[in-house]
């Protein structure tokens, strides 16, 4: 059952209609033997998972906001050139979901690391361990994701020390790296050429590593300096290609508040919906509010359901949003 419902996301395929003066992008499945999916022109092969348990699930669906599937089209370009992404945009879940929608698209194994401030260069390259009176290196996620082409995901890569994030510049740009036990990566091109000449044998007496051709690096950050954190060094951000991934259109989102909610009044989501995208607008960020969650929005329409006959003010006081709530009353709501 799960395989087939494997092949069933493969045969998914996405159509790109041109429509002046909008760009809209439509999904449709079809059935077909070859593990595809494709954006209009833009067709990426599908590789059966050889982990399938690193594969996210229950991510992708076919009522992705049509902002989101610009954003998934955009991402298959670039992997599909073998560059690597750095997602910006506000804080919230968003930019994480569209990376796993992608990722459970194209079946991608992944290797994930929330970086903090107490992230050290062991947590990324390889972390020492005594095990029976001896120590021994054990590969940690930026390490396990080269070698064996997965998806290294680096969420809130602004909290990190700046002197943590330049040990994967090399890794980035040549992909290739120096590594504690003494082994060295190098890239796929590189090695298979060695193998030629010299045989594995050979290969494993140099201690060098095969890096995997479909090895991806996928940054997710904030704007410095709006919010706070520690900017990217010039040589590493050079290393990324970069999308700004913003709020969805009103539109989208109210379409989707009605499909959750479908029995919850029409005028107190309008309501609600107005106050969010006005307080989000690029007027109001001179006024000091904090940045309302519009992640937190379904919750406020599911609060509808139960309670249809409740205020849109109440229902904007049970967000997540603390400071400042006793303004929202001169929005008129």
């Amino acid at each position: 059952m799960y395989m087939k419902n494997i092949s069933k996301l493969h045969s998914r395929v996405c159509r790109v209609l041109y429509d002046r003066p909008f760009f809209i992008l439509n999904t449709r499945k079809y059935c077909t033997q070859q593990e595809s999916v494709s954006f209009g022109e833009i067709v990426k092969e599908v590789k059966p998972a050889k982990r399938p348990e690193y594969v996210p699930i229950k991510y992708y669906n076919d009522n992705i906001p049509q902002s989101n599937l610009h954003h998934l089209r955009w991402m298959m370009q670039k992997d599909i050139l073998g560059q690597d992404i750095f997602l910006l945009g506000p804080p919230g879940p968003r930019k994480r979901n569209i990376v796993m929608q992608y990722l459970e698209l194209t079946n991608r194994e992944h290797e994930y690391v929330a970086l903090s401030r107490d992230t050290t260069e062991s947590d990324l390259k390889q972390r020492r361990e005594i095990v029976q009176g001896s120590a021994k290196y054990f590969d940690q996620s930026a390490i396990l994701a080269a070698k064996e082409g997965r998806v290294l995901v680096l969420e809130g890569i602004e909290k990190a020390e700046r002197n943590v994030l330049p040990v994967l510049n090399n890794l980035l740009e040549n992909r290739e790296m120096h590594l504690e036990d003494g082994r060295l990566l190098i890239p796929a091109s590189r090695y298979d050429k060695l193998l030629k000449e010299h045989g594995k044998e050979e290969l494993e007496k140099w201690k060098l590593v095969r890096v995997d051709e479909d090895f991806r690096v996928i940054a997710l950050g904030l704007p410095v300096p709006k919010y706070r954190g520690n900017p990217l060094d010039p040589p590493l951000r050079s290393r990324f290609q970069a999308r700004d991934v913003y709020i969805c259109s009103y539109k989208e989102l109210y379409q989707e508040l009605c499909s959750l909610a479908p029995t919850a009044p029409r005028d107190t989501l309008e309501q609600i919906l107005s106050l969010a995208f006005t307080l989000t607008s690029k007027e109001s960020s001179s006024l000091g509010y904090p940045d309302f969650p519009l992640d937190n929005l379904p919750v406020a329409a599911l609060i509808l359901i139960r309670c249809a006959s409740t205020l849109a003010f109440y229902v904007i006081i049970l967000l997540p949003w603390r400071e400042q709530k006793e303004q929202i009353s001169s929005y008129g709501i």
